[in-house]
């Protein structure tokens, strides 16, 4: 069979960085990414397809309308309803827990079924302290040397009950913006001048002067997309694998850095910090793909193994790559205060947009630990 490049967008890690590796021709290869969790449900799965690098669009085709079905070691059994194309929500009826197996089975509008293998979750422990320390950087670029400071996150953890312990720390940084979209602007083509275009959710609306020349800004209701939380995902998994432990801990784990700017620090920046207990089947998938996000791009990087996970197809040959796993999760909040930088910060620059516009992965709900 004729293998070519194509391009997966990972809905793993929360973002949306490329993942390349050989796979079979794109309309054959479906993704398929789901967990369980200790949590209060819902749960999710996502489900796509392969895109290929040459198409025009590297948007992940979502697969509609398939029917999943959750199942327990218990017979416990749950069912998800896609909430948008492609992503579906479990319905509340199974909440995880430690020391059960779990595994889902997915349908197909053409009948296709795939089933993963049950995955067991395990105990977890728990972050116990969240450090972060200063880092000077310069950027060499055209015009010249450009500061990049950061601040570098570490933490201490507990490795948790039995043997055997395979980790994963997820880090997730947030800040706090505002924008004015009533300010927004449209440049007319056939003219030099601008006209005012707030953003519907401004709450403002343009209206005529005493004068009747120009216009003027009112505002009419409150503005629903000025204050903005933004996520900033990790770049790739941080795994347990080639840390050494001590006295059942792990010591000193940089688990992100924080970058140092007038946008990330318009307010004070959340760090939170979740431990994952899983399997070996899920560790060595997330291993790959952090092999795959931080190393592919080095020519003497040996091959790192083809992807696979834990979801085959059943009586077909359709090929999937995905997995479905089962993690307990607890979590660690801490916050870097604008003070801690140690000089000070350019004012913000006024954003005539919606935030919601503006910035990736942002929110206009407060996060609960804010």
């Amino acid at each position: 069979m004729k293998y070519s490049k194509y391009l997966i967008l990972s809905l793993l890690l929360g973002c949306v960085e490329p993942i390349e590796f050989d796979v079979p021709p794109a309309k054959s290869l479906i993704i398929i990414e789901g967990s369980i969790t200790n949590e209060d449900s819902p749960y999710m799965v996502n489900i796509s397809r392969a895109v290929s690098l040459n198409l025009d669009s590297l948007v992940s085709p979502p697969v509609e309308n398939a029917v999943i079905t959750l199942f327990s070691s218990d017979n416990e059994v749950d069912s998800f309803q896609e909430i948008s194309p492609g992503v579906y929500q479990s319905q509340g009826l199974i909440k995880g827990e430690i020391g059960k197996s779990y595994h889902i089975r997915v349908l197909l509008e053409d009948g296709t079924v795939f089933e993963s293998e049950p995955d067991m979750m395990k105990p977890v422990g728990r972050v116990e302290d969240i450090r972060f320390e200063y880092e000077e950087r310069l950027k060499e670029e055209f015009f010249g040397d450009v500061r990049r400071d950061v601040f570098n996150v570490f933490i201490d953890s507990d490795v948790g009950t039995g043997s055997g312990n395979y980790v994963r720390w997820r880090f997730n940084g947030t800040y706090r913006i505002v924008t004015n979209p009533e300010r927004r602007e449209i440049v007319l083509p056939w003219s030099d001048s601008a006209l005012k275009s707030p953003r519907p959710c401004s709450g403002f609306i343009t209206a005529g002067t005493k004068s009747g020349v120009g216009t003027r800004l009112v505002q009419v209701a409150p503005c629903e997309c000025c204050e903005c939380w933004v996520s900033q995902p990790e770049k790739a998994p941080q795994l347990s694998d080639d840390l050494l432990i001590a006295d059942k801990k792990f010591n000193n784990i940089k688990v992100g850095e924080v970058p140092i700017n007038n946008v990330s620090f318009f307010d004070k920046y959340m760090i939170q910090v979740e431990q994952m207990s899983m399997t070996q089947t899920a560790f060595e998938f997330f291993k790959l793909i952090r092999i795959q996000k931080t190393e592919a791009s080095s020519i003497f990087q040996p091959p790192s193994g083809e992807i696979i996970g834990n979801i085959k197809a059943i009586s077909s040959d359709t090929r999937v790559v995905g997995l479905f796993w089962a993690s307990a999760v607890s979590k660690r909040t801490a916050f870097i205060e604008k003070d801690y930088i140690p000089y000070p910060l350019t004012p913000t620059e006024l954003i005539p947009e919606s935030c919601l516009i503006e910035f990736n992965y942002s929110t206009t709900t407060k996060p609960e630990a804010w």
